[in-house]
């Protein structure tokens, strides 16, 4: 197949994917598409490849001729230094697993003298506190009821008092117990009430907001405009390709960006895009350019549910500017960009600290 052919000449000539797109003037995930066989090169492009690794057309179209003028690069193949590595890393792995399980049984067998040191000491400690529980009820002081003891007293007034004044003494504590009972029943409700603070329920979290203050902290600010870029690199990009975050205070909207240059002359960005009241849906923008004017060869513009985004997941837009020729080369090549600018951001919020988990930008299958 020309996909397998592509490929085995390229390593067989010692080049990147990288290397073999700059020198076709195309980006690294046209030569990845063709390597896959998810896309075809145009004619033009066969011609170049053979030129480029010194065959013919024939030769390149000929998959007999590619294995038999490399032999030593068809993938599969495994050498007999690759079968010592395997058998290497799988004595690796074996000794890897005995150690972890000699390191378990350690552990246990601390516990167990740890528990058995300790035993007495907390039982001992067990004893001790129910001792002292036990002399406190003792000891307690018996408490008489206010009521009761207003009784007792006015018993003993009776035996000396006359009669009638036995009975007001009787009828008067009564009141007077019936009258204290309600406002002692009353203050304690009261102070019942007061002690009970209300709960507050939990806010939920703003992702837009806090990715707006994260760049405005740490990025550059240009009047209504703040970017925050770095080398891809640092999150798992290609050589020569840039993230950014930016905040677009004119138009409310968190833009993520991953910046590939084709050439001294054309450059391709992909961007995701969230506004204020973020939904969880993003917008996503794919350019390929000029460098030096900034014009546009080809645009395409929709929306991306990350719920259901993966590598495998076609890309369809809202709108798309450019010859019609080759549209269905440049989404394709927009999909894979657009999933590398995933990975890039699952990285750059591991990298950077925020504060944030990436499961909160919805991206479930990275």
């Amino acid at each position: 197949m020309l996909s397998e052919n592509i490929r085995t000449y390229r390593k067989a000539n010692h080049m990147s994917q990288d290397e073999l797109a700059e020198k076709l003037n195309v980006s690294r995930q046209s030569v990845s598409l063709w390597e896959t066989g998810q896309t075809q090169p145009s004619i033009e492009n066969i011609v170049t490849l053979a030129k480029i690794f010194g065959i013919s057309t024939d030769q390149l179209l000929d998959s007999a001729a590619a294995e038999a003028a490399v032999p030593d690069v068809r993938e599969g193949e495994q050498t007999p230094a690759a079968d010592g590595e395997e058998k290497s890393g799988k004595r690796r792995v074996a000794v890897g697993a005995f150690v972890a399980v000699l390191a378990l049984l350690l552990c246990v067998c601390l516990f167990m003298i740890l528990k058995n040191v300790t035993a007495p000491f907390a039982s001992a400690e067990t004893a001790t506190v129910e001792a002292t529980d036990a002399a406190r009820v003792q000891n307690a002081p018996t408490q008489t009821e206010p009521a009761q003891t207003e009784a007792v007293q006015t018993e003993v007034a009776a035996v000396i008092a006359p009669a009638e004044t036995q009975s007001a003494q009787t009828v008067q504590t009564a009141q007077t117990a019936q009258t204290a009972k309600p406002a002692q029943t009353a203050q304690s409700v009261q102070t019942t009430v007061k002690t009970e603070a209300p709960v507050k329920a939990e806010e939920p979290f703003d992702l837009f907001s806090y990715c707006k203050d994260f760049v405005i902290q740490i990025g550059r600010v240009n009047g209504d405009y703040t970017d925050y870029q770095q080398p891809a690199t640092l999150y798992g990009g290609y050589d020569g390709e840039y993230f950014s975050m930016s905040y677009w205070g004119d138009s409310d909207m968190v833009e993520f960006c991953l910046h590939c240059p084709l050439s001294e002359k054309q450059s391709v960005n992909f961007y995701l895009r969230m506004r204020g009241g973020y939904d969880g849906t993003y917008e996503y923008a794919t350019s390929k350019y000029d460098r030096a004017t900034g014009v546009g060869f080809r645009d395409a513009f929709g929306r991306i549910d990350p719920a259901v985004f993966s590598t495998s997941y076609p890309l369809s837009c809202d709108s798309y500017y450019g010859a019609a020729e080759g549209q269905n080369e440049f989404m394709e090549e927009s999909r894979v960009g657009l999933c590398d600018l995933v990975a890039c951001l699952k990285n750059f919020v591991r990298v950077e600290g925020m504060e944030c988990d990436f499961s909160a930008f919805g991206f479930v299958n990275f």
